[in-house]
């Protein structure tokens, strides 16, 4: 297979936009048995949106679905990047990068530029990378954090489909 910007690194996770997490994680689950979800409370981060500072506070949880992770986004302020799509739903596929500068010039060589960009409380720097024009949706970029995000699939390995929303510091207490 020839390389290419996207193929070059995995896909890890398929994130949502949604207007009420448990309730969309109850259906994701229903349909597709995915879960257990693990629902963290909103987080305010700053955050360049298109060039401009802002306050950005969403709420995230996390369930599996084999070997993809499952992101739920809920934000609470705004402006809302996440809103751009015009609708709720899916919003983005994500891809762990070992040289996150790297990685954002193989996205702006090809004419893609970051939708917004942060760095989270851990100091990972997350990005965003604008593919609408050609793809319909965007695509996220940061460092693996493999450790927590073998937590979420370890829970899910065994997981009888019971108590499908859960708070995360529970990930804690197995």
């Amino acid at each position: 297979m020839t390389e290419t910007i996207l193929n070059k690194y995995a896909i890890n996770q398929v994130s949502y936009y949604v207007e009420d997490m448990e309730k969309f994680a109850r259906a994701h689950s229903a349909l597709f048995g995915s879960g257990p979800f693990f629902y963290m409370d909103p987080m305010t981060q700053t955050t360049n949106y298109r060039g401009q500072e802002i306050e950005l506070t969403m709420a995230t949880a996390f369930g599996q679905f084999g070997d993809i992770q499952i992101e739920l986004v809920q934000v609470l302020s705004e402006p809302n990047p996440y809103e751009e799509l015009g609708r709720y739903g899916f919003h983005h596929f994500s891809n762990w990068v070992d040289d996150f500068d790297a990685a954002l010039k193989l996205f702006a060589d090809a004419g893609y530029e970051p939708l917004f960009t942060l760095v989270a409380g851990s100091g990972m720097r997350v990005a965003y990378i604008d593919c609408t024009k050609d793809l319909g949706h965007y695509v996220e970029i940061h460092a693996p954090i493999k450790q927590v995000w073998d937590m979420y699939a370890a829970a899910a390995k065994d997981w009888d489909g019971t108590d499908v929303w859960r708070r995360f510091d529970t990930l804690f207490k197995r």
